[in-house]
């Protein structure tokens, strides 16, 4: 399963090999451990004041398939069940100190605890997680911009560039299938914003752009084979995605809406080098959510998604997760 941080799902293509009891597996290529998947939403292109603040995240998901392409069950599983919990501490700085133009320059750090739990009927394969561990580190410098104003004061809006990098940080078992990190280096780059089209309306979104680097030792519970060669390296396609959200504020500083996310992959997972056909993933993310803004230093969210039109990856039933920030 991927995560929102999602983690990586294994789809599936059992062939038999000699002898006749052991089966060869072709890998699975998955985007990394550490993406954000509807873990920010409402108000997303603020960031507090200016100076540390620390974003503390709880969420849990349930998958109960394993989609191919075209959204078609994998056949070499039976009953399928993986659920993961994540928590993750983010440390996120900007200067009070304008470089010009409103912009403020800073940096963020993510570090994530991953616990996995997978579950197979008997008749299909037996696929196996690495437990609970430290997930992959996301980090990277960031660019926050002042609010610009209407003629009243009330910001109308509000945006963040960053230029995120995961890191192969976290727990890896090249013997397992599912594990806490990725064992690859990405890039990720985004754009954050918020507009104030009205009084207690916002509509905000986040822009991502994902390249991933190789993976020189893919992991897999059971034996590896590419066309009857050993596996070398794999490599995920590059991907992009957006967060958004849509939400108005029915209490004063209590806000409800709309929350979701988009996810296409956009170039084929490559293994030794070859391009995978149909390998591209897809998935939609949809769901409410709240916001509670505490006081002008603290803030709380809550969000709930579930995903159609999925290809390629785990489809996660039932996802939800609390946010908690505060400036220190």
């Amino acid at each position: 399963m991927k995560r929102p941080f999602a983690y990586p799902c294994m789809a599936l293509a059992l062939t038999v090999a000699l002898p006749p009891a052991v089966y060869a597996v072709t890998p699975s290529v998955s985007e990394p451990a550490g993406i954000n998947l509807g873990g920010t939403s409402f108000y997303d292109g603020f960031a507090g004041p200016p100076g540390l603040s620390h974003l503390m995240y709880l969420k849990y998901d349930s998958a109960q398939s394993f989609l191919g392409a075209k959204g078609h069950q994998n056949p070499a599983l039976d009953d399928p069940k993986l659920t993961v919990t994540t928590l993750l501490n983010q440390f996120s700085y900007y200067s009070p100190n304008s470089i010009g133009l409103g912009a403020h320059p800073g940096w963020s750090l993510i570090v994530p605890i991953v616990s996995l739990d997978a579950d197979f009927g008997p008749a299909g394969a037996q696929l196996k997680d690495n437990g609970t561990g430290l997930g992959d580190v996301v980090t990277g410098p960031q660019l926050q911009f002042d609010p610009i104003v209407d003629q009243f004061g009330r910001p109308v809006y509000v945006q963040r560039f960053a230029m995120d990098m995961i890191l192969p940080t976290g727990k890896y078992d090249e013997h397992k299938d599912f594990n806490p990190g990725s064992h690859f280096y990405s890039i990720n780059p985004y754009w954050a914003a918020t507009v104030m089209p009205a009084p207690r309306w916002e509509v905000s979104w986040r822009l991502h752009y994902l390249y991933n680097f190789r993976n020189d030792k893919p992991a897999s519970s059971a034996p590896l084979d590419y066309q009857g060669q050993s596996v070398d390296d794999t490599q995920a396609g590059q991907a992009a995605w957006a967060n958004f959200t849509a939400s108005y504020e029915v209490l004063p500083k209590v806000s409800v809406g709309l929350n979701g996310y988009y996810f296409k992959q956009i170039s084929d997972d490559r293994i030794n080098g070859h391009r995978q056909q149909d390998s591209r993933e897809r998935v939609l993310g949809l769901g409410p959510g709240a916001f509670w803004k505490i006081s002008e230093s603290e803030g709380m969210w809550f969000n709930v998604y579930h995903e159609s039109a999925v290809e390629n990856r785990a489809k996660n039933e039932f996802s939800v997760q609390v946010r908690f920030a505060h400036a220190l």
